[in-house]
């Protein structure tokens, strides 16, 4: 078991369900998690009580939203120190136009950039386009992006993309790592205890 801490920040409420389904998934393989939403007061987390973190944010305006940015701006020495996933959520990754996975996968290298912080797994995870909740411009724009990368325009439904099952995939698989890391690391301090215990 790991205590493992889960940051998001989202703007429509997608990368929020896209965290609580992380979260309750890790709960259920009995790890202990803690869910923090960047937006309010993370500056009295001490990190070094986590043994990994998940990380996750919309792009929007072809960037990250800033509690995420500030979030590890303000914790990236622990986060150096720790196995860490970001999860970037976006509609690119479903162009049937454009590469939206390396295009995707540019905004992440602005992020490293700007923040100093590389983290070791990264996942591309579609999110949502929830119209029924956007104001009229939003809307709009919304709907002229969507058209311009072959997608759904309708604007009297919403539409959730997100492979739930593949969410719960690489959870599981970043623990797993993040098991066998651990358990590498122990291994030498096991061995020599033995050796010391031998006559």
């Amino acid at each position: 078991m790991a205590t493992v801490l889960v940051v998001y920040a989202t703007h429509d409420g997608q990368t929020r369900k896209i965290a609580e389904r992380v979260a309750n998934m890790l709960r259920v393989h009995r790890h202990a998690v803690e869910l923090f939403d960047a937006a309010h007061d993370t500056g009295h987390l001490d990190l070094s009580r986590f043994h990994a973190v998940l990380i996750g944010s919309p792009i929007r305006a072809r960037g990250y939203l800033r509690p995420v940015v500030r979030f590890v701006q303000s914790h990236r020495t622990a986060l150096e120190r720790l196995p860490t996933l970001f999860f970037s959520v976006g509609l690119a990754v479903l162009s049937k136009v454009h590469d939206g996975r390396a295009q995707t996968m540019r905004i992440v290298e602005q992020l490293v950039a700007e923040t100093g912080w590389r983290p070791r797994r990264v996942e591309l995870v579609a999110g949502a386009l929830p119209y029924t909740r956007y104001n009229f411009l939003v809307r709009f724009v919304m709907r002229r992006i969507s058209k311009k990368e072959g997608g759904d325009t309708d604007t009297s439904r919403d539409y959730e993309y997100t492979d739930w099952s593949a969410v719960d995939r690489f959870a599981l698989e970043f623990m797993d790592e993040v098991h066998q890391s651990r358990s590498q690391k122990a291994s030498p301090k096991a061995q020599a205890a033995v050796a010391e215990a031998r006559p």
